[in-house]
Formats: C-alpha cells, sequence, structure tokens
C-alpha cells in the first residue's frame, strides 16, 4: 500500500484489538494515517505499539465513548464484532453487532464523518450449494448460528443509514487465518498451531469439506481499498482459495514436512458430541467446545467469489500455500 500523500487523514479503528482490526490500524499508521484505535482495554496485549496509533479506551455500546473517539475523524473503519461461537448471554451477539454497528454508524452522521468501511463476513451468505458464491446471491438456507444472523442484521442497518446520506462501504472476509494473536473465533490458527505440536488428530467428516480461506493481509488490503475506491452501498467479497479439509491439512504436512497421524470422525459423531457439549453449556454454563449448528455446518461447502473486489477494489488474494507458510512461520518464531 501506498503512504498517504498530502493529506495527514485522522482515522478511526473500532476492534482494534481483533485479528483484522489490530493488523489493519498497524497497516494504515505504517501509511502515514493517524489512527485513533478504540478498544475496552488500552492494555490488551493483541494490541500493536506505533508512533502513529492512538489507544482510546471505549465501547460500540457506549455512544459517549464512541464520540470522543471519533471526533475529528475523516474515515471510520467499523471493525469490531462479538466474533465467538459462543456467549454466556446470547444477546450480546445481538446487542454488540446490530446495537454496536448502529451507534457507530448513528455517531458517524452525526460527526459528519467522510465514509465507513464496515466488516461483515461471507457467513451472511451461509453454506453454499454449488457454484461460489457473489455479492448478489441470495442466502440459501436459514440463521442457525446467532454470529452469521447478527452480522446480516447489521448490515440491514448500514443500508438504512445508506438511505440518510452516509456513505458506507461493506466488507465480507472469509475464513481468515495469517500471522497474529489465537483467538476463540480464529479455528484457522487452532489447526496450524495444533498440528505443528501434534495436539491436532482428526479431519471431519471425509475431509471433503471445502471452505474459502483469505489471508489476512489481503483482507486489510481489501479494507483499505474499499475505503478508497468502494462504491456507497456495495458489498465487496475479500475472500480466498476455496480449499478442502484434506487439501488443507496436506498443504500443512508438506510445508511442515510433519507427518502427522490424522483420523477421519463422522459428522454423525461430531454432532452426536456437540449435542453433549450444547447440553453441558446450557445445564452448568460451561463454555462448549463445539455446538451442533456447527456441527451441521461441517456437511456443507463454503465457497466464496471475490471478483467483484478484484475488479473494482484491485483486491489480490495471496497463494495458499504461500499464506499458509508465512503463518506457520510466524507461530514456530513466536
Amino acid at each position: 500500500m501506498e503512504t498517504v500523500a498530502n493529506k495527514y487523514l485522522r482515522v478511526l479503528v473500532t476492534g482494534a484489538s481483533g485479528f483484522i482490526g489490530r493488523k489493519l490500524s498497524f497497516t494504515l499508521a505504517e501509511m502515514g494515517y493517524d489512527v485513533v484505535a478504540l478498544c475496552r482495554n488500552v492494555n490488551h496485549p493483541f494490541l500493536i505499539q506505533h508512533r502513529n496509533i492512538q489507544f482510546v479506551k471505549g465501547d460500540v455500546l457506549e455512544p459517549e465513548s464512541l464520540e470522543n473517539a471519533m471526533k475529528d475523524c475523516y474515515q471510520v473503519y467499523h471493525t469490531a464484532a462479538m466474533a465467538k461461537m459462543w456467549c454466556r448471554y446470547e444477546q450480546d451477539f445481538y446487542d454488540v453487532n446490530v446495537i454496536g454497528t448502529r451507534n457507530v454508524l448513528s455517531c458517524a452522521l452525526k460527526l459528519g464523518v467522510e465514509k465507513v468501511v464496515h466488516t461483515s463476513t461471507c457467513g451472511v451468505w451461509g453454506p453454499t450449494l454449488n457454484l461460489p458464491v457473489s455479492e448478489n446471491d441470495p442466502r440459501a438456507v436459514g440463521f442457525p448460528i446467532s454470529y452469521e444472523r447478527t452480522k446480516y442484521l447489521a448490515e440491514l442497518e448500514v443500508k438504512e443509514f445508506v438511505k440518510k446520506g452516509l456513505e458506507v462501504v461493506i466488507v465480507n472476509p472469509s475464513r481468515v487465518y495469517g500471522d497474529g494473536p489465537i483467538t476463540d473465533s480464529n479455528t484457522v490458527s487452532k489447526m496450524v498451531t495444533g498440528y505443528i505440536k501434534g495436539t491436532w488428530h482428526f479431519i471431519p467428516g471425509d475431509g471433503k469439506t471445502i471452505a474459502n480461506y483469505a489471508f489476512v493481509d489481503d483482507v486489510v488490503d481489501g479494507h483499505i481499498a474499499a475505503m478508497q475506491n468502494g462504491r456507497n452501498g456495495e458489498r465487496y467479497i475479500l475472500g480466498g482459495v476455496d480449499v478442502s479439509f484434506n487439501s488443507f491439512f496436506g498443504t500443512l504436512r508438506q510445508i511442515t514436512g510433519k507427518k502427522r497421524s490424522l483420523y477421519k470422525i463422522p459428522v454423525g459423531i461430531i454432532k452426536a458430541y456437540s449435542l453433549l457439549e450444547a447440553l453441558k453449556s446450557k445445564l452448568f454454563n460451561l463454555t462448549p467446545f463445539f455446538l451442533p449448528e456447527f456441527a451441521d455446518r461441517l456437511k456443507c461447502n463454503q465457497q466464496y467469489s471475490s471478483n467483484k473486489a478484484i475488479a473494482e477494489l484491485n483486491y489480490r488474494i495471496t497463494p495458499f500455500a504461500i499464506g499458509l507458510g508465512k503463518t506457520i512461520n510466524h507461530f514456530k518464531s513466536n
């Protein structure tokens, strides 16, 4: 990405300690932007320090703190979200993802922000049936997963604010991977580090189910390109490469040189286990390892097309083996 010319822009990034938000903040700072990084904990270990980043304590559910952080900002990147598999309080998904988005957009409209990039997810389309999904395709199934449902509702909030005169572009990353912290929402990092350490031993189903993997650096560049060139009210899929579980672990084996014993576990067994986990969380309020709605998803492909972002944003996709190699090197050196 090029550095900022002639104009020293002040931008806000919400969710600055998140997998995308932390790297986006750093990249913008390196480009010469004056970055206001909104986070609930300014001492969070995932934050990246930089002379051009100012960490501001705040919460998307506290409009006053939002307004304080957003004042004098030309642009806003809204990456904050509740992206976990499970929450002790189900309402948290709606509060953070829908009301939080409404608060950010309302504040941006009030303060005259030039443009907002809203981070959504390919999960708003859910599983794909035959061909890779593109931006105008409808969702084929219901919304059993709270995260996907509330991110879809957040996109409806965006559409309402576009009607009110706010310029907002939506970006939809697929399954993001790369160097960065291992969090609840980042299953790819768990699979990679587990394989390296020899603690990951299974492949779901027959291993033929396909998902779309997007390298985090590409996704960050896509956010910035959407701010610069994205059309108002439009959605852009920031995806990567469609890869089956068999290919994923085959590539891991090739790059690491480690041949691990991996066992294919039928989805029916995973589903039975997930039902017990769901019962455990319901009875004892304990964090489940896996949930039935995610077990059901293991039967379905999730293939997405980034052609629109490639054509309009000059989006570039890192080959999977190269991105995975960089990810492995990061975990080995940290």
